[in-house]
């Protein structure tokens, strides 16, 4: 068992016989060690049901470890530890001779844990071979969601779709040990430079006056600024979809015909998408744009999942999975079940 935010995990190791002791054994003795190599932890156990085992007897004997990672005591440190129980046995033989059995040793690879001292206040891990969704919440923002999702499906570098195995890949804050110098604003202004939207967003564009009086339109970039994907990130930092301005995105626009009834149209003003675009630039409610991620993302998912630098994860955008993003043109209606 992990803890996000402490640097102690719990490990349980059950021994099952499978048969019984052979009669002419008289009994059978365990060492069992639940190991934690690769990196500084220290472990103790204890054992609920003894180690030994005489003939007929099927009890089983269940180890709690608790183990500590020692090696959160600098800024920015991390470890990668890995569970590798020991069993050591020994058998009694006639006439009361102890002969010891060669010993087995399991390395769990895919249960491979990460320490680190860099995301929050305290140290804290995570399964590295997990990979989290973010998912949108498409009943409060149907709009940001689904231009997430038509960027997603429809143009060829899928940014964030597990059913394409391509995970968006996370750029760490501009505050933090593991940023590469290249900060999510850098690549929001490749794409959504200062003051976009109100120069060039889509007259038609709906902003949200009952939510907040000081709604404007926004503009909304996926893949996220804060990721690898992001078409602002350069090639020279690593970046997978490097444009050099926002032009080059699929272009949209939010409105909305009346209350609860958003639709994202293409820009008619610009270049039809060709669907071979490597990013997606729309025009919508800044609140909405903000209330799609904003503390959520930055301070929940991330937090949560103890997210490093260019950690991937999924994007879902749940109410578009019957969508056909083949056909054209794209045609969808959010559907979400009750």
């Amino acid at each position: 068992m992990l803890s996000g935010q402490s640097n102690v995990f719990h490990q349980e190791l059950t021994l099952v016989p499978t048969d019984t002791v052979n009669p002419l054994t008289g009994h059978i003795r365990f060492d069992a060690d639940a190991c934690c190599v690769d990196g500084p932890c220290a472990g103790n156990t204890t054992w609920d049901g003894a180690l030994v085992w005489g003939r007929d007897d099927k009890h089983v004997a269940v180890g709690n470890t608790t183990h500590t990672w020692t090696g959160g005591n600098q800024a920015g440190a991390k470890n990668v530890l890995h569970l590798s129980p020991k069993i050591t046995a020994y058998a009694t033989l006639p006439p009361l001779v102890n002969e010891q059995m060669p010993s087995r040793g399991w390395t769990a690879l895919d249960a491979e844990i990460r320490y680190d001292g860099i995301v929050g206040a305290q140290p804290g891990c995570v399964f590295t071979k997990y990979r989290p969704t973010w998912t949108f919440n498409s009943k409060k923002v149907s709009a940001a969601a689904a231009h997430a999702w038509l960027i997603r499906s429809t143009l060829p570098n899928h940014p964030g779709s597990k059913q394409h195995n391509a995970p968006m890949y996370y750029l760490a804050p501009r505050d933090r040990a593991d940023n590469p110098g290249r900060t999510p604003d850098d690549n929001r202004d490749v794409i959504c430079l200062s003051g976009w939207a109100k120069k060039n967003a889509h007259p038609e564009t709906a902003s949200l006056p009952e939510i907040n009086s000081k709604d404007v339109p926004s503009c909304d970039e996926f893949a996220f600024a804060a990721s690898y994907n992001s078409s602002g990130m350069p090639a020279a930092y690593g970046g997978l979809n490097s444009v050099s301005s926002g032009d080059q995105c699929l272009k949209t626009y939010a409105t909305r015909k009346v209350r609860g009834e958003w639709h994202l149209y293409n820009d008619e003003r610009k270049q039809a998408p060709t669907f071979r675009e490597l990013c997606g630039r729309s025009a919508m409610s800044n609140w909405i744009k903000g209330t799609s991620m904003g503390g959520a993302f930055s301070s929940g998912f991330s937090g949560k999942y103890r997210l490093l630098n260019r950690d991937p994860y999924w994007v879902s955008t749940p109410g578009f999975e019957h969508c056909n993003a083949s056909t054209r043109p794209v045609r969808c209606t959010m559907s979400m079940s009750s």
